[in-house]
């Protein structure tokens, strides 16, 4: 189970191989879920709810009991029944009975019934926490993924920006050599190089702690070295100024995961999410409990039936099987109005409960929206991203032909790389938030 999901080579197959961390969004997704600690406690409280329910519903039924009792009394008392004759003791120094008994509540206007049915309504509401931790389980594995691929995405740029920063260096620092560019233009180059390696070192940095994050909330951190980790897809000579990769991560491309949560983005939104529900159900159990408690007020019947074997019988010294049934009934008089505040109570749990669920379904509706409102806008920007990328990488091979032609100075040529290099993160950075506004409307919408 654990290398279906996470698919880790723990091993290396060579010497010189980095271990390998290949994870897709699902595999994210349900490790994260099997790992839950917040989940495994809703679960638990589900079902410790459920249980008091079935509690509950016991006390409908007919109770059946085996009831014992033994008493010992120093003094009999003794009745004179034939003047002149002794008195004969009326009993015996002990006495025990020992029988069934059933006992049922025949009438209470349904309060035992309404206060199961509150039960009930109080484990849909321990349910619904179940679900929104399953939710959170889910969409939390999902930025952590997302974030672990922007980082990878990062890498990638910079490695590529570093490569042509070196290559440019060589380059002008062969020209210089042969007195065709100057000093400042070789330092000026070398330092640009510098710089990139620097940004290339943060960005894999970052990835360690993405990774980190990542690898907490599917449960699988432990034992895990971090120190150096790299994207699987750069080159061995991208990695040799980095020192030896000690994990090397294969996860899906920024691209390939948006088909996984396309069918989010024209979902509609959930009017059942877990977040507004646990409130109904909280205020439909402090309604029912209201009911119980009024209910309660009037009269109670109940039966109670019994059969046992007693000694003594009466006056007689000899044991019996007495058989006995009776009906009793209840109504309160006086208490202070203590259930009509306890009623009370409960309506203002409810009238709570109400609040708190319309304030839960109006934040839905605004994030909803919001991450709507933001995907449509980030696509568009996206659009630009692209096609700046596009002009970027075209002029900064023109401006760097110039240069070598003598019309332009290497200012000119940093300022083209800078400004390349920006796009190509600003590109990776925006499909990263489309994907994060895809995995919000996921959370929020109606569950396919």
């Amino acid at each position: 189970m654990r290398a279906a999901l996470l698919a880790v080579l723990l091993a290396a197959p060579a010497a010189a191989e980095a271990p390998r961390l290949a994870l897709s969004m699902t595999e994210a997704e349900s490790a994260a879920r099997a790992h839950s600690p917040a989940l495994r406690a809703a679960a638990e409280d589900g079902l410790g709810a459920a249980d008091r329910a079935d509690e509950q519903f016991a006390s409908l039924l007919p109770r059946l009991t085996l009831d014992g009792s033994y008493r010992y009394q120093t003094v009999v008392p003794e009745l004179a029944i034939v003047p002149g004759q002794p008195p004969r003791p009326f009993g015996d120094h002990r006495a025990t009975s020992i029988g069934p008994t059933l006992s049922w509540t025949l009438w209470d206007q349904g309060s035992l019934y309404k206060t199961w049915r509150a039960r009930k309504a109080l484990a849909f509401s321990e349910e619904e926490r179940r679900r929104l931790a399953e939710r959170q389980a889910t969409h939390g594995a999902r930025l952590a993924y997302v974030q672990v691929q922007l980082a990878g995405e990062q890498m990638l740029e910079l490695a590529d920006a570093l490569a042509l920063a070196e290559a440019q260096y060589r380059e002008i620092d062969n020209r210089f050599k042969a007195g065709a560019a100057s000093r400042i233009d070789t330092l000026s180059s070398h330092q640009e190089s510098l710089q990139r390696r620097k940004q290339l070192l943060q960005a894999q940095a970052d990835l360690g702690a993405s990774l980190r994050e990542l690898l907490r909330v599917t449960g699988r951190l432990d034992g895990a070295d971090l120190a150096r980790p790299a994207d699987a897809r750069l080159s061995s000579a991208a990695l040799s100024g980095l020192g030896a990769p000690t994990v090397l991560v294969e996860l899906d491309r920024l691209e390939a995961a948006q088909p996984a949560l396309a069918l989010a983005e024209n979902a509609p939104l959930d009017g059942a999410h877990p977040r507004a529900a646990i409130f109904a159900r909280q205020a439909e159990a402090a309604r029912l409990s209201a009911s119980s408690l009024g209910a309660a007020r009037g009269p109670v019947i109940k039966l109670q039936a019994r059969a046992s074997y007693d000694y003594p019988n009466g006056p007689v010294l000899e044991s019996v099987t007495q058989k006995t049934i009776g009906l009793t009934a209840s109504l309160p008089l006086f208490e202070a109005r203590q259930s009509a505040r306890a009623i009370d109570e409960q309506k203002h749990l409810a009238g709570a409960a109400e609040s708190r669920r319309d304030l839960a379904l109006e934040e839905l509706r605004r994030d909803y929206g919001a991450a709507r409102d933001a995907l449509g806008s980030l696509r568009a920007q996206l659009a630009v991203d692209e096609r700046s990328v596009a002009e970027t990488v075209e002029l900064t091979r023109l401006i760097y032909l110039s240069y070598k032609a003598g019309r332009s100075n290497f200012l000119e040529v940093q300022s083209a790389n800078l400004r390349a290099l920006e796009a190509r993160v600003q590109a990776a950075r925006t499909r990263a938030q489309i994907l994060i506004q895809l995995a919000e409307l996921a959370d929020l919408a109606v569950q396919g």
